[in-house]
């Protein structure tokens, strides 16, 4: 009786393990935003998820990748290059004016010059 028992339980492991790999079989067959649902024994929409999210196996979905706001990167990359013109530019700017100013001017007239001990006329 033990060697029925025994038989019985291992065919019953082995008819688990083939219905665990049949329905791993049919989720794989599943598409990346498709999941397998097992009331209706077939692939659905991830899209469906949002109208009912509390279906079974909704949270095998993979959420749609958030796509950047392409406005956005590039306004900030130009205001941020821009900023970096002008204070560039800024900088250019006062430095060359205060070249200006620190610059000594030749003079323009000639200096009157007295007849001293130095100088003989």
């Amino acid at each position: 009786m033990a060697p029925d028992a025994l038989c019985a339980l291992c065919g019953l492991i082995l008819a688990a393990v083939a219905n665990l790999h049949v329905a791993s079989a049919q989720k794989s067959q599943c598409g990346r935003s498709e999941f397998w649902n097992s009331d209706l024994d077939m692939c659905v929409q991830c899209a469906s998820c949002k109208q009912y999210p509390k279906t079974p196996s909704c949270n095998t979905c993979i959420p749609a990748e958030v796509t950047p706001d392409v406005w956005k990167l590039a306004a900030i990359t130009s205001f941020s290059v821009l900023a970096v013109v002008l204070v560039g530019a800024a900088l250019i700017i006062g430095v060359m004016v205060h070249r200006r100013k620190s610059h000594k001017l030749p003079l323009r007239e000639p200096i009157e010059e007295t007849a001293g001990p130095l100088y003989q006329a």
